[in-house]
């Protein structure tokens, strides 16, 4: 569903794959089955996993432009910040 980054929160608290300006989210099913919020259509900002009813919060800041992405898109629940390279592994499955 096309959105803008303004009301992707929305779709993010509502577990829905959305895509906005630079500002996307879907559903990865791998090992774990994640709902993946991305900047960029490669950079995890978030992942919410399925199973253990968890948001995951890439505590890495990569640029002015994805903090304010993140700010815009947060789910507004309590995460659980994890590494990039951690939020990586998550998402391959590690």
């Amino acid at each position: 569903m096309k959105t803008t980054n303004a009301k992707s929160r929305q779709f993010v608290q509502n577990l829905k794959p959305f895509i906005a300006n630079n500002l996307s989210a879907r559903i990865e099913q791998g090992k774990f089955n994640l709902y993946v919020i991305y900047s960029y259509g490669w950079y995890p900002l978030f992942a919410y996993d399925y199973n253990s009813n968890t948001w995951f919060e890439n505590a890495e800041k990569y640029s002015v432009s994805t903090s304010k992405q993140r700010g815009q898109c947060h789910p507004q629940v309590k995460t659980i910040e994890i590494s990039h390279a951690s939020m990586k592994d998550l998402i391959q499955g590690r």
